[in-house]
Parts: structure tokens; C-alpha cells; sequence
């Protein structure tokens, strides 16, 4: 292809550009103290040239004051110190080797500083401890875009088709808006429908536990969160932005979000309507009706077949951005409010309706060293859910000693599933085996209530903690579906042939009641030694009925084969120990926990118990350290428990697809697991380099993977069971830094996963090796207020080896090329496209396959900027395909599928905004003013 011949003349190009930046390049360090001599951490040092006071390098002092400014080519210099509250060091430097300069000191003033603007290039990242703090300001995003938007520029950032974030290897699964809860914990909601220019600084950071940020005691608790800090002009008043648009092919869209804050209340109002495939907000309550990824396995569906490892979902369901075409409305309030310095509330409605119309085939060939075979699949189906939510957290101090948290959440949710399909297996020589028409139905409605209340008191002796939660969970889910299904299984004696008919109706009332609560008593035992004792109980508790009737012409006759009433509680004790030892720049945390766990199951309707007990040590190990201001270092090591589901116990068949049936497995055992992870940041303030790099690794015994068996007839039986190990292990890199060169900058991202597993066929034991790769290369100008352009590569290789059959290796690759320009014109115009390319190869399918998707749109800026007029072009080439390939433990599909083609969109946006005043910071200068 012709991106294969210029990609490596690319990197030739910065290969050598690179080369000859390493010569004639210089280093100035120093150390920056007080007249006493102590160190000042945090100085502004600034390297400008001497003949315009352009800004050449920027950064930091560390917490030992010192500072080294990297790879400064031989030119005349000024270097400027500034710190508030002393006077402003500066020194001509004519650079023609490295320089130490030993102690710098600066006197103090005796007059106060009022401020330090910094003024010039923008500088995109800061690091304080383990927060990445970005500067929003130097990434430069469209008119009116969204915060995601905005995400998708920033290093170590990852934001992928469905919305889903990471940040330097991890999951997000919490997005703040100056420190506050936004609309719960879906973070799509923040990062889809807040206004990208609202925002002044996006943090990245590891949310410590509640129980850490009152006591001010390190305990090891992570949750990796974004808070999104606004503009101080955002924080008095009202802002938001409100869009219309229509297009061809009755393409509309319309969404709104309309903020007002003030210093204790934050008010948000959002709303949105398209049929453009984009949702706003996270799937889990239409997952949650369906059961979760578990029960779907069961073929509960219609045909969906989904395994436990949600990296192995064989159907993704990413509703509202590729598969199908999807019609979403959605709307809701936010209310933040601070009753004065005690007690703050937080509370959310939010309601939304989508619903996805797809039509697919798919191509599956099954990896069997005894009986290959191939399928064939036609497919069409309809979804609908509309789901209500209700948030509310109250945090109340009742003294300074004592703080009172409450957490409440109430869900309703109704759903409808419809589906057809039609298909045909074939064996070897491709003779046709069997064919299939599948036709089901199911609609039924979810109710979820939840709370949570946490009781912290410190002593007055300080590390003295005492806390206690409690929580309680209860669900309830019922459903209603009908099932068709005629299978015709031939044979080379017609005599042998016949057709297998299924025609039922199908109830199912699952009630589900969770509770538990966790008691620890916290005790200093020396200097930065804190000792944690620790109690908790929890039960999870489920009652599911189904009822299968057989429908015989008019007449429904009730089939106890098939119908169940099932029982399980699954509870546990845990005591534990954790010893943490607290610095300033060092926490460790280790202990263990004794865990007795039981599982109690009973078929009601035949009195068939099943009772199992299980005792597990779980130690644990959290290690933090800041090398410097700039580069922080995370060791974690946990163990944990996972217990089956009731879905995987109950001993039934699930012939929802008769040709692909479920079992469940009463003997089922926990996985135990072993979760060990390494995390590295830096970033160098003076050459605006960062690096994040994350080693993941897990080890599972009694791993529950399923096993699958064939018959002579080519149906399936899928049932899980519990394997001695499994290995999982992952890294992550990601770097980024200027090409001054060519006024650019640079950003690789590597990703890598490798999996052991044990696999299954007809008791036949395959140990099976797979990798995932990612390779991604970008190249972006600096300079963006004109043009903002970017171009990259992305490659993944994906591989399975297996120990027993070689013969069914697989092998695949895909490749992206992209390229995104934005060019402002003038004050008023701006004018964006993006192409991405995207091919599929490898020898483990037939065929290549290529989709070209390209986008433009041009905007004009009105009536003091506020008004937006708009043209958007989606797919100018009509060449979009749904394209999905996939490789699993033992069988390779191919999933081709209708989404959005070319529609080009007329649309016009106004920005809402009122009161305050701008402070916004345009540029990086340093000068300081007295009073």
C-alpha cells in the first residue's frame, strides 16, 4: 500500500532529525536556596534568549531545590529565577558548555508579591506528587467541542470508541468537576456533555479512600480519577452550550447543558436527542437487565454468546457508536450544594432511552483438531431501554473530630430485546450439517436500590482512627420472553435427517439482597508507624425462578426440565492486620487477612443442596515513592476471591439457542488470584518530556473458564468449570516529547498483553498461549492557534498458539493510518477534517479488507463568538463498513454489520455565558508586581 511506503521514509526522517539534534546541545543545572541556605522547591526558572526574551526551556525546582534545563543549543541566554516573596534573580549566560552554577540564592523582598504570570508557550503538563496536572489551554480543541475531546489530545491519555478512558494504563472510572460529583460515577456523562473551553486544568491522580483523606493516614486505597478544574470565570455564573442540527437521510441532532455556579452550589442541567450513533453515558443498566456479561453467556439473548473475560466478549456491545444505527434521547440534573462549612450534598436524576437496530453476519470457523466446522449466520434484532437514576450522597461533620457519610442510589429500568436469525454450520469439504431459524423476544423491567453509611472519628492523638460502614443492596429483575426455533440437522441417508422444533415462553424473577459492613480501629505505634486492625462480613444473596412452558398449538404445558427455582448465598468473614509506615515522600502498607467463605445453593424444587466452605490468607503490599516532584513510583500487590455466579451454578440447561445450550456447574470453586502491578510517571518540566509506563501481572487458581462439548450433530454444550491456573500479563508505555526541530512533538503508546489459559473441547485439554499488541506513533504541531494538525500509525498483532494442535495457531493483524487538521481562519472561520484508514489482514482470515472514513466540517463564529454555524460531512468516500474480527480460545468470527453511512449535517450551536470575569491564561510569561 502506498502509507506502507511513506510510513518508514517518515521515521527515517525523525530518525535523523533526531541525530542531529544530540549534537552541540548543553546542560545548565543549579540548586536554588534561601539566604539561610534551604532549599526553595517550587522556583520558576526561565531560559530566554538574550536578543527577543523568547522563552527557550520552563520548569520547576524539586524538592531539593535543584534544577537542571537539558539539551540547550550554544546561543546567548538570560536566566531568570523567580520565587513569591523574593526578589527576581537573573543572569546573562553565553552558553558554549555545560554549566553548574552551584547555589543560587534569593533575597527576600519586603514588599509582598501579588502575583507571578508566566507568559509565552504554554506548558502542557505539570507533575505534584502523584497528580499530572494538564494545562487545557495547550491543547487545542474546535469551537464548542466536549470535554472527551479535549481527553483524546492529552499524553499518557487513552479514550477509546465506546468512551471508556485510561490514563497511564488504567482504567477511569470517576471523573470530578472541581472536586464534585458529577452525575454519579458514570464518567461519560462529565467527559460527552461538559464544554471543553470551560475547563482550566484536567488532574489525573489516584483518589485515595475516605477513610485516608480524613484521617491524613496513607492506607493504600487507589481509585484512578480525573478532576475537571474550570475556569475561575466558570465558577460564578452560568455557561453551557446549546446545538442543533439536521442533516440528509433525516440524520438530526440536538443536545444542551446549561451550568450555573456559584461559591456553594453547582447546578447542571444537560439534555440530548440524535439518531448519530452518539450516547452521552455509559451502558451498565441495559447490561444490568440482561443480566450482566455472565448470564448472557447462557444464550438468554437470542443468540448472544459472551465469555467470562470481558477482553474475550465475542459480540462487544458497544450500542450507540459503531454496531447498528442507534436513537438515543437522554436528559437529567445535577445539584452540588455546600450547607455551609459542615455539610455538602450531592444529588442527580438522570433518564435516558436508546434503542439500536442491527442487521449482521457473521462468519465463524471453529478451531477443532477432531471435527472442524464453519458457520454461517444472518441476523437481525432490535433493542430498547429506557432507565431512570436517582443519586444522592450527604456528607455531614458532625465536629471536627467526626464525619457522617451517606450514599444512596435508586435505578429503574425497562427493556425490550427482539430477535431473528438464520443459520447454517457446515462440516468438512464444507458439507452443509445443520441449518437454524432462531426467533426470541424478551421485554421486562429492573428495579435496583442501594446505600452506603460511613462513620470516621479521629482522637486527638494523631494516626487514632476509628471506622465503620455498612451497606445494603437489593434488586429485582423480571422478565418475560418467547422463544421459536426450528433446526433442521441433515444427513447423507435422508432417512437420518430431521427437524428439531422449539417453540416456549419463558419468566424469570430474579430478587437479589446484598449487605454487609466493615468495622477498623487505626493505632500510631511509633514515629510514621501506624498499626490497622480490621473486621468485615459480607453476604451476597440471590432467588431466581424460571419457568419454561412449551406452547402445542393453543395449549402451554409447563416443563419441569427446564424450569428452575435456585437459591445461593455466597458469605464471608474476613479479619486482617495492615502495618503502614507514612513520609513525606514514602508510604508503605503491608498486611494480610484471613477470609472463611461459604456458598450455599438450593434447587428448591428438587431439594438438591449445595453447601462448600473455603479459607483463604490474602496478604497484600502497597508501596508509593516520589523520586522526585516530577517522577512517582507505585508497587501493588493484592490477592483476592471471586466467587461464581448463580448463573454458572445452577445445574440447568439454557436451550434459549438449542443449537448452542448452557449448562450450569453446581461444583464450581472461587477463583483465587494474585494481582501484582508496577506504575512509573515523569515528566521533565524543562524539556516537556513524559514518560508512563505500567507491568501488570495476574495469576488465577481454580480459574472458571468454560468448557465446551460437540456432538455428532454439530450442536454445543457450554459449561464452566474451574482450571488449575491461568497467567495474565500486561504493559503499558507511553512517551512523549518536542521535536523543536520541526516545531513538533512526538508520541509513541505501546501496549501488550499476553494470556496462558486452559481450554476445553469434548474433555480434550488445549493449553493455549495469546497475545494482544499495540504499537501507536503520532506526530502534532506545538504551535496551534492556526493550525492544529496530527498524524500517526497504529498497529495491532494478535496471536494464539496452542501446546496440543499446532495446526490451529492463529495469526492476524490490523493497521491504521490517521490524520486530523484543524486551520483557524481569521477570528471567525474555522475549518477541521480527519481521515483514518483502517486495514485488516492476516493469514487467519481470507481476504483483506480496507475502510477509508473520512470527516470534515467547516464553522463560522458569530455574534461575539457566541453563535456557531456549522457544516459537517461524516464519511465523504461512503465507504464505512462495520468490520469486526475476532480470535477467541477456539474458534475465529468475522462479524460484518450496518452502521452510519455519508450524511452531511447542517447545524448551529450558541454558548451560553454570564457573570464572572475572564482569568483565563493565555500564554507563559514571567513578571512579577508589588504592592
Amino acid at each position: 500500500m502506498r502509507f506502507q511506503k511513506i510510513t518508514p521514509t517518515v521515521f527515517l526522517f525523525l530518525f535523523l532529525g533526531l541525530t542531529g539534534m544530540a549534537q552541540n546541545r548543553f546542560t545548565i543545572s543549579g540548586t536554588v536556596v534561601d539566604s539561610t541556605g534551604a532549599p526553595l522547591p517550587g522556583a520558576t526558572v526561565v531560559l530566554l534568549q538574550q536578543k527577543d526574551s523568547v522563552l527557550v526551556s520552563f520548569g520547576i525546582t524539586e524538592s531539593d531545590g535543584r534544577f537542571e534545563i537539558r539539551r540547550a543549543p550554544a546561543d546567548d541566554y538570560l536566566l531568570q529565577i523567580t520565587y513569591v516573596g523574593y526578589d527576581t534573580w537573573h543572569r546573562p549566560i553565553a552558553l558554549q558548555q555545560s554549566e553548574e552554577l552551584g547555589a543560587i540564592t534569593l533575597t527576600p523582598v519586603s514588599t509582598l508579591l501579588d502575583e507571578v504570570v508566566v507568559k509565552g508557550e504554554q506548558i502542557p503538563i505539570l507533575m505534584k506528587n502523584d497528580t499530572v496536572e494538564y494545562n487545557a489551554d495547550a491543547f487545542q480543541v474546535r469551537p464548542q467541542a466536549a470535554v472527551e475531546e479535549l481527553l483524546k489530545k492529552l499524553p499518557g491519555v487513552e479514550v477509546d470508541r465506546q468512551g471508556n478512558i485510561r490514563a497511564q494504563g488504567e482504567q477511569v472510572n470517576r471523573v470530578l468537576v472541581d472536586g464534585k460529583e458529577f452525575f454519579g460515577s458514570d464518567p461519560k456523562i462529565a467527559t460527552q456533555n461538559l464544554p471543553a473551553d470551560a475547563v482550566d486544568k484536567v488532574q489525573v491522580f489516584d483518589k485515595r479512600s475516605e477513610m485516608a483523606e480524613f484521617s491524613g493516614i496513607d492506607d493504600g486505597e487507589r481509585e484512578k480519577t480525573i478532576n475537571l478544574a474550570l475556569k475561575e470565570d466558570k465558577k460564578q455564573g452560568y455557561f453551557g452550550n446549546v446545538t442543533a442540527g439536521y442533516g440528509t437521510d433525516d440524520r438530526y441532532q440536538g443536545k444542551a447543558n446549561i451550568n450555573r455556579f456559584s461559591k456553594n452550589m453547582q447546578l447542571s442541567a444537560i439534555g440530548m436527542t440524535n439518531n448519530l450513533n452518539q450516547q452521552g453515558f455509559s451502558i451498565d443498566d441495559y447490561l444490568n437487565f440482561m443480566g450482566g456479561l455472565r448470564s448472557m453467556m447462557s444464550g438468554g439473548g437470542g443468540g448472544f454468546r459472551l465469555t467470562l473475560d470481558s477482553d474475550e466478549v465475542g459480540v462487544p456491545l458497544d450500542f450507540g457508536q459503531s454496531t447498528g444505527i442507534t436513537t438515543t434521547r437522554a436528559g437529567g440534573l445535577n445539584l452540588n450544594y455546600d450547607f455551609g462549612e459542615k455539610t455538602e450534598l450531592s444529588t442527580s436524576y438522570f433518564y435516558n432511552r436508546i434503542s439500536n437496530e442491527l442487521q449482521q453476519s457473521t462468519y465463524r470457523e471453529n478451531l477443532l483438531a477432531d471435527a472442524p466446522f464453519t458457520s454461517e449466520e444472518e441476523t437481525e434484532q432490535l433493542n430498547r431501554n429506557t432507565n431512570h437514576r436517582l443519586n444522592l450522597t450527604l456528607r455531614h461533620e458532625i465536629d471536627s473530630m467526626q464525619r457522617l457519610s451517606l450514599r444512596s442510589n435508586l435505578g429503574f429500568n425497562d427493556a425490550f430485546f427482539e430477535s431473528s436469525r438464520n443459520s447454517q454450520t457446515f462440516g468438512s469439504e464444507n458439507v452443509l450439517e445443520n441449518t437454524g431459524l432462531n426467533d426470541y423476544f424478551s421485554s421486562g423491567d429492573n428495579f435496583r436500590f442501594s446505600s452506603g453509611l460511613t462513620y470516621l472519628r479521629r482522637f486527638r492523638k494523631h494516626g487514632r482512627v476509628f471506622t465503620a460502614d455498612a451497606e445494603l443492596t437489593a434488586s429485582s429483575d423480571d422478565r418475560l420472553g418467547t422463544l421459536f426455533s426450528e433446526n433442521a440437522f441433515l444427513s447423507g441417508d435422508p432417512a437420518a435427517s430431521f427437524v428439531d422444533t422449539v417453540s416456549q415462553r419463558q419468566e424469570q424473577i430474579n430478587d437479589r439482597l446484598d449487605y454487609g459492613g466493615r468495622v477498623s480501629y487505626t493505632e500510631p505505634i511509633g514515629k510514621s508507624f501506624f498499626l490497622e486492625t480490621n473486621y468485615s462480613h459480607q453476604n451476597y444473596g440471590n432467588e431466581l425462578r424460571k419457568d419454561f412452558y412449551d406452547i402445542r398449538f393453543a395449549d402451554e404445558v409447563f416443563d419441569p426440565d427446564l424450569s428452575r427455582h435456585y437459591q445461593r448465598d455466597y458469605l464471608y468473614d474476613r479479619g486482617g492486620l495492615n502495618l503502614r509506615y507514612n513520609r513525606r515522600n514514602f508510604n508503605l502498607t503491608t498486611g494480610v487477612s484471613l477470609q472463611h467463605s461459604q456458598l450455599k445453593g438450593e434447587l428448591i424444587d428438587e431439594d438438591l443442596p449445595i453447601r462448600q466452605s473455603f479459607t483463604n490468607w490474602l496478604p497484600s503490599l502497597r508501596w508509593g515513592y516520589d523520586l522526585t516532584t516530577t517522577r512517582h513510583l507505585n508497587f501493588d500487590y493484592e490477592t483476592r476471591v471471586q466467587e461464581p455466579s448463580l448463573e454458572e451454578l445452577q445445574p440447568v440447561v439454557d436451550n434459549s439457542d438449542p443449537l448452542n445450550t448452557y449448562t450450569g456447574n453446581p461444583d464450581l470453586r472461587p477463583e483465587y488470584s494474585h494481582d501484582l502491578s508496577l506504575h512509573f510517571m515523569s515528566f521533565d518540566q524543562f524539556t516537556f518530556t513524559n514518560i508512563f509506563a505500567l507491568l501488570s501481572a495476574t495469576y488465577t487458581s481454580d480459574k472458571i473458564t468454560n468448557a465446551q462439548s460437540i456432538d455428532s450433530l454439530f450442536r454445543q454444550n457450554t459449561m464452566p468449570v474451574n482450571v488449575d491456573h491461568d497467567w495474565r500479563l500486561s504493559g503499558y508505555f507511553s512517551f512523549g516529547t518536542p521535536l523543536r526541530f520541526i516545531k513538533s512533538r512526538i508520541n509513541l503508546t505501546v501496549n501488550s498483553t499476553y494470556n496462558r489459559g486452559i481450554l476445553f473441547v469434548n474433555a480434550r485439554e488445549n493449553g493455549v498461549d495469546r497475545w494482544n499488541n499495540s504499537f501507536d506513533v503520532s506526530l502534532e504541531n506545538r504551535k496551534k492557534e492556526v493550525i492544529d494538525a496530527q498524524v500517526g500509525a497504529r498497529w495491532s498483532f494478535n496471536s494464539a498458539h496452542y501446546s496440543e494442535d499446532d495446526g490451529l495457531d492463529q495469526n492476524f493483524f490490523d493497521q491504521t493510518y490517521y490524520a486530523d487538521l484543524t486551520l483557524n481562519i481569521g477570528e471567525s472561520w474555522s475549518f477541521g477534517s480527519s481521515l483514518d484508514y483502517t486495514q485488516y489482514r492476516g493469514q487467519a482470515f481470507s481476504g483483506t479488507a480496507a475502510v477509508p472514513l473520512w470527516q470534515a466540517q467547516v464553522s463560522k463564529l458569530l455574534w461575539n463568538d457566541r453563535l456557531q454555524l456549522k457544516v459537517t460531512a461524516f464519511d465523504l468516500l461512503n465507504q464505512n463498513q462495520g468490520i469486526s474480527r475476532t480470535s477467541q480460545l477456539n474458534y475465529l468470527e468475522e462479524r460484518r454489520y450496518n452502521t452510519l453511512g455519508r450524511y452531511v449535517m447542517l447545524s448551529l450551536g450558541y454558548s451560553l455565558s454570564g457573570f464572572g470575569k475572564d482569568s483565563g491564561n493565555h500564554g507563559i510569561q514571567i513578571t512579577t508586581r508589588r504592592r
